[in-house]
């Protein structure tokens, strides 16, 4: 069984390859490239973000475009491409190469320069230089906790894992990753940058597709209800975080760094209520819309199976039936005289033949009565 699942994954991330766009073909290379040149090291410190050389006089402000190449563990690498490859196999198609290309920029650049400044406020609690030149910010922990914030609002209700306890969904992932990645923190497995980029990935990539992405049919941002800051948390903690979440949320629209959140209604009759809310593009909708379907429709052959089965008709008693109402219909048109005269006579008894089948007298009054 073992086996089946690793040849399924085999089989997506080839398929993934062969059918991903210049984009991710491109990420996926040039981190395989990064990780071979991290095993020198003034190719490490030429391209990976050093805090203290960010700043005047050295400026080294490119390393927060190369940054995201870097991997110094072969094990990182493997998770970054396959990662990239199978998530965008779904994303490039929706979006497009130059959506997904600006997703990239606006996901790990705000975000290198996030962690610098973490590392900065670290020194200035500590004042150990090793926080500005002795570690490096390099890896794409960023893009990799923004790709699942990405899957979250696509297919918000899919069901990754199974297991007796509980099941695994979509929603669940961004705050799951987390907490992974702060248990591996603690165990001395990840450096702490790998997780300060995860999650100022997620809140950077969710701010984006929250109030600033453009679509297709004219709305900006998705402001559905599933798609909510809030939603990445447990149903208890939610509504404190949804709290918080408005708090801040209002401040920014205080601020003119956010619209404010507008329900458009249209009232045509009584009977019926339009509200238009900003959301996805109409692509979106259409999955989600494709994806009830397929589930109703699953219920339904289930439901189905357990009942009795009717009986069901071929084709030859189907054409049968067909042929008598069509004999029957055109029967009550027209009267097939000799038809009936063979049917009656072949009915007839002895005595009835030797009747006539008219009275000449009757005959002739019936005329003369006629005319």
């Amino acid at each position: 069984m073992q086996h089946t699942g690793v040849q399924n994954v085999g089989q997506q991330l080839q398929s993934a390859v062969f059918s991903s766009g210049l984009t991710t073909k491109l990420i996926c290379l040039f981190c395989i490239i990064g990780y071979f040149l991290s095993y020198s090291q003034p190719c490490v410190h030429a391209l990976a973000v050093i805090p203290g050389r960010v700043m005047p006089p050295n400026f080294w402000i490119w390393t927060f475009i190369t940054h995201s190449f870097i991997e110094l563990h072969i094990w990182h690498t493997i998770i970054d491409v396959v990662v990239v490859f199978l998530y965008s196999k779904m994303i490039e198609p929706l979006w497009g190469t130059k959506e997904l290309l600006k997703f990239y920029f606006i996901v790990t650049i705000p975000n290198a320069v996030f962690a610098t400044c973490i590392y900065f406020v670290f020194y200035g609690l500590t004042f150990k230089e090793e926080y500005l030149f002795e570690r490096p910010i390099y890896g794409l922990a960023a893009f990799i906790g923004a790709y699942s914030v990405v899957i979250k609002q696509i297919m918000p209700d899919t069901v990754i894992a199974t297991t007796p306890f509980f099941k695994l969904k979509q929603d669940q992932v961004p705050l799951l990753i987390v907490l992974l990645s702060t248990i591996l923190w603690f165990a001395r497995t990840v450096p702490i940058h790998f997780l300060i980029m995860l999650s100022f990935g997620i809140i950077i990539s969710w701010t984006y597709l929250r109030f600033f992405q453009n679509h297709q049919n004219g709305t900006k941002g998705d402001m559905s209800a599933s798609f909510s800051f809030a939603s990445f948390f447990p149903s208890p903690i939610s509504p404190i975080i949804s709290v918080f979440a408005n708090t801040i949320f209002e401040i920014f629209v205080q601020l003119k760094l956010c619209k404010p959140f507008v329900k458009k209604s249209n009232v045509l009759s009584s009977s019926s209520l339009t509200i238009t809310i900003p959301g996805p593009e109409a692509a979106d909708a259409d999955r989600r819309r494709q994806k009830a379907l397929k589930a109703l429709n699953d219920r339904m052959k289930t439901k189905e199976s357990t009942n009795e089965a009717w009986p069901e008709l071929d084709e030859t008693h189907q054409t049968s039936l067909h042929n008598q109402n069509d004999h029957i219909q055109n029967s009550s048109v027209t009267i097939d005289m000799t038809n009936s005269i063979d049917s009656s006579s072949s009915n007839m008894t002895k005595e009835d033949l030797n009747q006539p089948y008219f009275d000449s007298d009757q005959q002739q009054q019936q005329q003369q009565s006629t005319s």
